[in-house]
């Protein structure tokens, strides 16, 4: 992946073990991708400042994370900004494993909006909001 994005696998990593808690308790910057099998990103929106990571936690299979305007119409991200995805490439249906993690580091304010490729129909989109 990038300098940015990255997908973290196995128990320990950036700092916590999937195992250490309930499907629907977070940390500082987390977000669930799947909670309870559900196509939804938790919370749906999200706001940090420049230079923060937001982890995405897959705790259900079936997603992955895009925010590439070529994977959808319903993202963007804002001028500069480059644009991350958890898979490497145009392998859009590339699917994070339960229990793993995929992290981004923001460098542009503003809005992004990113979705699950698999579930863009079933609007599992996401809004992360980078202040200065």
């Amino acid at each position: 992946m990038g300098a940015l994005g990255t997908v973290a696998t196995g128990a320990g990593c950036l700092g916590t073990s999937s195992g250490d808690k309930t499907p629907t308790e977070t940390e500082a910057n987390e977000v669930i991708a799947g909670p309870n099998g559900n196509p939804v990103f938790d919370p749906k929106s999200i706001e940090i400042p420049v230079g923060e990571t937001v982890t995405w936690r897959f705790e259900s299979t079936g997603h992955n994370v895009s925010a590439r305007p070529k994977d959808g119409s319903d993202v963007m991200i804002p001028d500069g900004a480059t644009p991350f995805a958890s898979f490497e490439g145009d392998n859009t249906y590339e699917l994070i494993p339960k229990g793993e993690t995929y992290s981004h580091t923001f460098e542009t304010a503003g809005t992004y909006t990113y979705v699950c490729v698999p579930h863009i129909n079933v609007g599992m989109i996401g809004n992360v909001t980078v202040s200065e």
